[in-house]
């Protein structure tokens, strides 16, 4: 019987944690957090937390893990706020896992603090502060003098891989829209060859939406979850937390896109700045760019979390949704 993915039990995370890192948490419990693309669990005595990550995807192996570990303790050492990874008592950082399906690797991070952005309304000066908190990770990993080695957030990755995923899945979904799905990958593809020559590539977050970003209680902000980060277009990265997608088209979801696009750019270009063609470039390729990547890199990556129903939901859900911003930004 072949075992796709499995769940460690707080118990043996526990005692694992224990022997590789000491009792530097007396009296802690480990909670398990979620299930996502990850396995999250919570190492904490009710003050303090520290967040344990079981690497789950099948592509992200050993060297990936090292790298995502390199990046962010380099960010961390540059002075940027990030939940950084705990060493073990021996040094490492990656916890081999010896699960049924094969070998996964696990990593302590330590705790963001407050809330995610997800949770707590933005004002201006704040979406400002997120900007520049973008523009200083970007100049940063420009300077880092070592090249990790991680994945092309590319369109090879983003859409053609997607789109043979979703061609593949619609032998059994019928009700993908894989005709107007393709013609949208074909202009997206157009215009990234036609502009791209024009747009910053490097070291990215790769999923820097506001659920990855904490607001502490004194205000200030930190990054968290550098498991997507490879090389890619700038103006990709920051489409994530500009786009809105699931806000809708509507006066006001257009309008509430808008202030925070002003507000962002007035801090990222305190330190970095955009062209226009990679302003437009967020709305008009790399949003699409990233909900198709969603709905078949991604959405097949969760199949054994969300189960095949919620697939089909949000591919229909986002399929709409894609014919709607299409309509609006092209």
């Amino acid at each position: 019987m072949q075992i796709i993915r499995s769940t460690i039990s707080t118990a043996d995370i526990q005692q694992r944690i224990t022997e590789q890192y000491g009792d530097f948490l007396p009296g802690a419990t480990c909670l398990f957090e979620y299930r996502g693309v990850n396995d999250i669990y919570r190492f904490t005595d009710g003050n303090l937390h520290y967040f344990f990550k079981i690497y789950a995807r099948k592509d992200v192996d050993e060297t990936a893990v090292a790298a995502e570990v390199e990046i962010v303790n380099y960010l961390k050492l540059s002075g940027l706020s990030v939940a950084y990874p705990i060493p073990m008592q021996n040094g490492q950082y990656l916890l081999p896992i010896d699960a049924p399906e094969g070998m996964r690797y696990g990593v302590l991070f330590s705790d963001a603090g407050g809330a995610s952005c997800d949770d707590v309304g933005l004002d201006a000066a704040e979406i400002a502060e997120i900007g520049r908190l973008f523009s200083s990770m970007h100049m940063l990993l420009d300077v880092m003098p070592t090249t990790p080695q991680r994945w092309k957030l590319d369109d090879q990755l983003f859409l053609d891989r997607s789109i043979e995923i979703l061609a593949a899945y619609n032998k059994i979904n019928h009700q993908i829209d894989m005709s107007f799905l393709k013609s949208l990958v074909k202009e997206i593809k157009e215009h990234i060859q036609n502009n791209a020559r024009n747009w910053n590539w490097g070291l990215c977050h790769g999923d820097m939406y506001t659920g990855n970003i904490h607001k502490r209680h004194d205000g200030n902000l930190t990054i968290i979850d550098f498991d997507f980060c490879g090389y890619g277009w700038r103006a990709y990265d920051i489409s994530p937390f500009l786009g809105m997608f699931s806000a809708g088209l509507d006066e006001a979801a257009a309008d509430k896109r808008k202030r925070r696009l002003e507000s962002f750019l007035y801090g990222y270009e305190t330190i970095g700045g955009l062209s226009n063609s990679e302003i437009e470039a967020v709305y008009k390729t790399f949003v699409p760019f990233r909900r198709i990547f969603n709905m078949g890199y991604l959405y097949d990556t969760l199949y054994y979390v969300w189960g095949n129903k919620l697939r089909d939901d949000l591919i229909a859900r986002d399929t709409k949704l894609l014919r709607e911003w299409t309509d609006y930004y092209w």
